[in-house]
Order: C-alpha cells, then structure tokens, then sequence
C-alpha cells in the first residue's frame, strides 16, 4: 500500500502569489489531493515582516507586524472557508507563523541548528552573498547593518522552518508556490543538494525533505517587497 501523503505548504504573502486568491487554494487543494492527505498550511506573515524591514518601507517593527497581520488574517479567513468549501480540511492545520515558532519544540530546534548554519564552510558564505546582495538590491542604505539583520533573519527563519516541518513534524513534502527566480537566494536548495550531510548529521538519521511546486514555472514578477500587494477579494464573492 502507498504510504499517505504528508504536505508543509508555506503560505508566503509576496504581492502577486495566487495564494490571496480562492482560486490558488483549489488549484493547491487539486493538485496535491489535499482532500485526502494530511498537511500543515503556514501563513508566513512573519517572513512578510522581515522582508518590508529589509526595505524600510515601515517606520518600526510594530507598524510592519500590525500590517502583515492584517494581510494574514484576511488570507487565513479565505483559505479557511475554501478548505472547508472543498472538503479538504479532516486531516489540516492552517496556522499563522507563531503557532509553530512560539512552542518550545521549534525554539530548541531552531536554537541548535542556526549556529551549525552560519558556522557551516559551504553555507556561512552563500547566506553573507544573499544578504548582502539583496540589502544592496532592495534596501534604503540608511540603516544597513539592521537591513542585513532582518535578510539574515529571513533565511535562516524560513531554513529553520521548513526544516523543523519536514524533518521533526513528518510532513515531509514541502509544497512551494513556484521555483524561485534566478536572483531570489535559496538557501535550502544549497543545504539539501550540497549540504544534506549537516541536517543529517544534525538529525542523526537520513534526510527526509522532498519539494514539490504548484507551478513549474519561476513567477514573472519582480521579488521586490515592495511592490503593490493585490487588493483582497470580497469575501460575499468567494
């Protein structure tokens, strides 16, 4: 008998992601026969903060969280009411970023992996290119050194994320949204095809994580945060 699917879908908030429509959610749910396996769906509202900081679009921390709170919500209400519209809920979890980053669990795991990460020959270098690069890209110059702050927080958050999900929770299919774009930093592409003996080692057993995306195709936006988020459907329409 086939073993059951078992899916992590981070639901990143970038301006033109299909994820804020109904119709991403039940091309997700089609795709990946969301009716009849387990997955955890991760609203990344945190990950949406630490990108607007990088460009200083925000004037503080509060006001960048308050608003990617209120984007998250609105699309945590939308997926919500789909699932259930479409069955696809008995064995799912759809939760902001904090229910997963706020337990105990994933601070320890997250405690004791960052610093193999940033201490790793191959790895250490590639994120330092990554911030630099996009801080250098995208950021006001103001503040660089907190702008580099927030990249670094970003990578290692999602790396440390997606790694805890697949590896710890068992839900070893990461879903993306698309592949990244050439100039968009992959950190887990690099830990998983050159560095895969670290999270082993880490693990102490065998690598699990699979990836999977929705479309096969990079998207043809700009990744610049900045960027003009689509406006919300109406939900009386959805």
């Amino acid at each position: 008998m086939t073993e059951a699917q078992r899916y992590y879908i981070p639901l990143c908030l970038y301006p033109h992601t299909k994820y804020r429509r109904r119709a991403g959610i039940i091309e997700l749910i089609e795709k990946f026969d969301l009716r009849s396996s387990a997955f955890i769906m991760i609203v990344a509202d945190e990950l949406l903060v630490l990108d607007r900081l990088v460009t200083g679009r925000f004037w503080t921390v509060e006001s960048a969280r308050k608003k990617a709170r209120y984007e998250a919500e609105n699309v945590m209400r939308m997926v919500r009411r789909t699932i259930s519209k479409e069955k696809a809920g008995q064995a799912a979890s759809v939760i902001f970023w904090e229910g997963i980053a706020d337990t105990d669990g994933y601070r320890n795991f997250s405690n004791a992996l960052r610093p193999r990460l940033t201490s790793d020959a191959v790895l250490s270098p590639r994120l330092e290119e990554f911030v630099e690069r996009r801080v250098a890209k995208f950021g006001l110059g103001s503040k660089p050194d907190i702008e580099r702050s927030h990249e670094l927080e970003y990578l290692l958050s999602e790396v440390c994320m997606s790694t805890y999900c697949t590896e710890v929770l068992g839900f070893e299919t990461e879903v993306w949204e698309r592949p990244p774009g050439p100039d968009v930093p992959d950190v887990l592409k690099i830990l998983y095809e050159e560095r895969v003996e670290l999270v082993a080692g880490f693990l102490g057993r065998p690598a699990r994580r699979k990836l999977k995306f929705l479309y096969d195709e990079p998207s043809p936006h700009t990744d610049n945060p900045t960027a003009k988020s689509e406006s919300f459907p109406d939900p009386r329409k959805m």
